[in-house]
């Protein structure tokens, strides 16, 4: 096996290797700063994915989660089988076996390649996203429904159900100077004795998708309002309300209790509360002046 690239999202490292293809190319912008010939830095976690051609057939018994037909994942032995696409077309298809403790995985394509012999984006959405589950559950960290804005060096990620003003807020701050990482799905993680936050490259509306990671300064539930107000949460209204908005890995007992003691974790160590919101620049104002999350208070 030859390396091909990496493709790495905060604080995860997915080293792509190749027996049969060609080159690695990903087009997308989004993916722009994710992937390179050899990613920078050091990992906290990283998985060896081989890639190869030709997608099996699913297996013939009930998957252990199937979400719709976008992809499913059955049991094999210390293995597990995922497949995406279910209904796509075959050249859109994807199928991957990972060890369960994430050791090493085989990625298949049913097109591999292009014309000009470059493969393009062989790891890609939903699967990428999928592994790093695992891959944040074995340090503790996860990949929340957020978005998170910089100020300072430091970021502040903006949470809730779909609907809650997630790209409200991020387009609210990126006009007022903040630099968006993301504005859909973010990182969680522990680096170096503090809690971090890095973008991915799975972006909302705004099409925010940077490859950075920054201190993580705290976390707002956001909730519309007419009137801006900060409202402070108890640790077990902490702990359910992140529940909603973490990707929890439930079809494999190992990847989600690890993520679910990150998220206890999360729940002593980080600042968390509601931050009710207008569609003003009074939100901004507001948010400018917090430092560190201190109970309720009041836009001027």
């Amino acid at each position: 096996m030859r390396n091909v690239g990496h493709l790495d999202v905060g604080p995860l490292r997915f080293a792509l290797r190749t027996a049969e293809l060609g080159a690695v190319r990903y087009s997308d912008p989004a993916y722009g700063g994710f992937f390179s010939a050899a990613g920078p830095g050091e990992p906290l976690a990283q998985l060896p994915v081989d890639l190869v051609r030709g997608v099996p057939p699913p297996p013939a018994g009930a998957p252990l989660w199937r979400a719709g037909d976008h992809w499913a994942v059955w049991e094999d032995g210390a293995d597990l089988l995922f497949h995406v696409g279910l209904r796509a077309p075959e050249t859109a298809r994807l199928a991957c076996r990972v060890a369960r403790d994430l050791t090493r995985a085989e990625l298949a394509r049913s097109s591999a390649e292009r014309e000009d012999g470059i493969c393009e984006a062989p790891l890609r959405y939903p699967l990428d996203q999928i592994l790093s589950w695992g891959l944040l559950a074995q340090i503790g960290g996860t990949l929340l429904h957020a978005a998170v804005a910089v100020k300072d060096g430091v970021g502040r990620v903006f949470t809730g159900r779909s609907g809650a003003g997630k790209s409200t807020i991020s387009g609210l701050l990126h006009a007022a100077g903040w630099r968006i990482l993301n504005d859909d799905r973010v990182v969680v993680f522990r680096r170096g004795g503090e809690w971090r936050v890095a973008g991915t490259p799975w972006h909302g509306s705004g099409r925010f998708a940077e490859a950075a990671e920054v201190p993580l300064a705290g976390i707002h539930f956001l909730q519309k309002a007419a009137e801006c107000r900060r409202e402070s949460m108890s640790a077990s209204q902490i702990r359910l309300a992140l529940l909603d908005v973490a990707a929890v890995p439930w079809f494999e007992e190992t990847w989600a209790q690890g993520t679910l003691d990150g998220l206890e974790r999360l729940t002593r160590e980080v600042e968390i509360a509601r931050f009710h919101f207008p569609k003003t620049p009074a939100a901004v104002r507001e948010l400018a002046g917090i430092q560190e999350f201190r109970g309720a208070g009041a836009c001027a």
